[in-house]
């Protein structure tokens, strides 16, 4: 899943789709003959403008990739690279923001060492949680980075809130700006910054502290089950309160959390009425009643946190609706923490602002895939930055396509990683 250095995105216009696949016919022929011009010239030469409606994308590493791929996507199979849409209109981009649970050893090294608004992004982020974390965050970036570092809460936490405040300035270079911003759990914190509600710092020092108050709790555990929220409570209803739902996540599913041996139970019950539970490897039951003790912790920490009005709309997943200004309080952040994440209300409040292309910043493509099941249908797309690549740089002009093919006004001169917009 891991792309090599040299990665390249062609993106190619015309005013109508059969002018289109003759420009593509005509493209992959150039590429595909032997001593034609340099994939990288043909690439930059293509971004020049102007651009019509008719677009296609495709990436690729070498001239002959990009040809064949031109060449399958021309005789009608599906190619995951190449990518096609009419730019009518201007649509309007989401940033959806992970949270803890995303993260894994390499996530996005290849950006760090070829995006300098990347690398110095995610530099500053790490050095203000140094305070709560036992190693630096870089090392998290190496692929052979020990899991025990990458998973435990604080580090995943905040190294994913690194990542995905580095990807936000990185795709505001290359000319995306969010019509809105949601984050899941944790990616709260990150969102707020995004959106111009929290300084880096704070939302820093406030996450740091979320998260090591809840990784006090030893005792707990978390899984996805196959239930809508209505359904689940009438499970838990059975129970004593130790468990509670931690997020409610698309129509049919939610994550239950609490005391172990409480929710072992509860999974065995479902299991045997054939109801699918999926177990989740989080020993802090976060979002659960089990986090009620530290809540007053948090809200005197929230007391020193310099929250102002969203400079971009920030869709909150506590409450499910766009913040109004001052609702950032501390009554707020006890609220994310003792949850449930209400992601199924807050990527329709989305979709009702007319939003149709969501983009995942983090470590995955978790989020997307779930909006995708919670707004099933077509005209929407559902991009995300770095998937499971420890490269990352293939995902990313991927991404950059689907984009420029929707007709987000991307930097089309920024064909590689590493590069900088054209003057």
């Amino acid at each position: 899943m891991t792309a090599g250095p040299g990665t390249r995105l062609l993106v190619l216009s015309a005013p109508g789709p059969e002018k289109l696949a003759e420009l593509a016919r005509d493209t992959a022929a150039r590429l595909a003959r032997p001593g034609g011009p340099a994939l990288s010239e043909v690439c930059a030469r293509a971004a020049e403008g102007p651009h019509s409606t008719h677009r296609l994308s495709v990436t690729g590493r070498t001239a002959d990739e990009i040809a064949t791929r031109l060449d399958a996507h021309l005789a009608g199979e599906t190619v995951r690279e190449v990518h096609t849409g009419v730019a009518e209109d201007v649509p309007r981009v989401a940033f959806l923001v992970s949270g803890l649970g995303a993260q894994f050893a390499g996530m996005g090294l290849g950006l760090y060492r070829a995006e300098r608004v990347y690398r110095e992004t995610f530099d500053r982020c790490a050095e203000a949680a140094r305070p709560f974390v036992s190693v630096p965050l870089q090392r998290l970036l190496r692929p052979d980075a020990e899991a025990r570092q990458v998973h435990r809460s604080a580090h995943a936490a905040l190294g994913t809130f690194c990542v995905s405040t580095a990807l936000a300035e990185l795709w505001r270079s290359r000319g995306v700006e969010p019509a809105a911003v949601l984050g899941f759990g944790s990616g709260e914190y990150a969102a707020a910054v995004c959106a111009g509600a929290l300084p880096m710092e704070d939302a820093v020092r406030l996450l740091g502290t979320e998260i090591t108050l809840a990784e006090r709790v030893t005792d707990g555990a978390m899984a996805l089950v196959a239930l809508d929220e209505h359904a689940a409570l009438d499970v838990l209803a059975d129970f004593e309160p130790t468990v509670g739902i931690a997020a409610v996540v698309s129509p049919g599913e939610v994550t239950l959390s609490g005391r172990a041996t409480t929710l072992a139970r509860i999974t065995d019950r479902l299991t045997a009425a054939g109801i699918r539970v999926g177990r989740l490897p989080v020993p802090a039951g976060l979002h659960s009643p089990l986090q009620e003790p530290a809540l007053g912790e948090l809200a005197t920490a929230a007391r020193g946190v310099r929250a102002h009005a969203p400079r971009v709309p920030l869709v909150s997943t506590v409450t499910g609706r766009p913040l109004a200004a001052g609702e950032l309080t501390p009554a707020y952040w006890r609220r994310h923490m003792r949850g449930p994440v209400r992601f199924l209300d807050a990527i329709r409040a989305v979709d009702a602002m007319g939003i149709r292309a969501c983009l995942e910043l983090g470590p995955g493509r978790a989020l997307v895939g779930l909006g995708a099941r919670c707004l099933p249908g077509g005209g929407r797309i559902w991009p995300a930055s770095l998937g499971r690549s420890t490269d990352g740089t293939a995902t990313l002009l991927n991404a950059h396509g689907r984009l420029y093919t929707a007709g987000v006004p991307v930097h089309r001169s920024l064909v590689a990683v590493g590069a900088r917009p054209a003057p």
